[in-house]
């Protein structure tokens, strides 16, 4: 969205910028593991791999929640060979062993997704049907680390 500023942006907009940062990051990261040869700062660039990660999880969460029709794309599975005809190619073939039936519907529960497990966790604390980390005690839920303003409070960037 070159040409735009950040406050003519929509929230999906903005949320769709900060997952692509979060992916280029996390290829950053795995790029630099894999080329040090220190295993100690190996496993340090694979440890911010893994934060970055969990970003990519949280604007998903943030874009499905905002974008109904996108949210509708996530939902919807892939039946083997969709990839090929896609592209024109003959579909994969047809597996010979039946798929395992699938599990009875979960009863209706306010906040989750027809296609998330139940767990005791109340919704907010909840990301694709996984537990998410507890918060910490000076830290915000939904992170955006080197995006985030200095400062805080208001009081802008100073640009």
């Amino acid at each position: 969205m070159a040409g735009k500023s950040d406050t003519e942006r929509s929230d999906v907009a903005r949320i769709r910028a900060v997952l692509a940062r979060e992916l280029e990051t996390i290829n950053e990261y795995e790029a630099y593991a894999e080329d040090s040869s220190h295993p100690e700062v190996k496993a340090f660039f694979l440890h911010l791999a893994a934060e970055e990660k969990e970003h990519v999880s949280e604007a998903t969460h943030m874009l499905r929640m905002l974008d109904k029709g996108q949210d509708a794309h996530f939902a919807k599975p892939f039946v083997p060979g969709h990839f090929q005809a896609a592209a024109g190619g003959a579909p994969a073939a047809e597996p010979t062993v039946a798929p395992p039936p699938a599990p009875p519907p979960a009863p209706p529960s306010v906040g989750r997704l027809a296609n998330e497990p139940l767990t005791s966790l109340p919704p907010q604390r909840l990301i694709y049907g996984v537990p998410a980390p507890p918060p910490s005690a000076n830290g915000h839920p939904l992170t955006i680390g080197s995006l985030r303003r200095g400062g805080g409070g208001g009081g802008g960037s100073g640009r």
